[in-house]
């Protein structure tokens, strides 16, 4: 018989926060149902959707400490099989709880923030008209001899 989903649901995310996955733990508790309906079940109500969420984090904790213990009680025999376990260990607490054991950290600043420009305009130079006419001119110069001299393909 299936266990009542108000029962179910709470003792599940219980489970969960020792370090069961959700899987785990509706096998564990013998549900009556797939881990499937449970998550649908989850997601119908705010309350179990925010009781997941801590569940993830303290499942995170509780994976994090499973691999310091398996790093701690390692062997040269089981070395091989135990590094392969705290890397799954890591990735599943970095998946359930990047904030904390995510591999990109970011630092959140809190409080106010002050953004001050000041523009300053300044006067440009004035020209004299005889100055305007030689710049003039030699930007007349420059732009035909781009078009009288074609440049030459690479290499030629």
């Amino acid at each position: 018989m299936a266990m009542a989903k108000e029962a179910a649901v709470p003792a599940v995310l219980s489970a969960m926060a020792e370090g069961k996955t959700l899987k785990e733990a509706v096998k564990a508790l013998d549900v009556g149902v797939s881990h499937g309906t449970v998550r649908r079940w989850v997601d119908e109500r705010p309350e179990w959707v925010e009781g997941y969420q801590r569940a993830k984090k303290l499942m995170a904790a509780a994976l994090a400490e499973e691999a310091i213990q398996v790093a701690r009680e390692t062997t040269n025999h089981s070395s091989a099989a135990d590094r392969l376990l705290i890397d799954t260990l890591k990735w599943a607490a970095a998946k359930a709880n990047p904030a904390e054991y995510g591999e990109r950290q970011t630092v959140e600043h809190q409080g106010a923030q002050t953004l001050q420009v000041k523009v300053v305009e300044e006067e440009a130079p004035k020209l004299t008209p005889e100055t305007a006419r030689r710049i003039g001119a030699e930007v007349s110069s420059m732009l035909v001899a781009q078009v009288v001299t074609p440049a030459l393909p690479a290499g030629e």
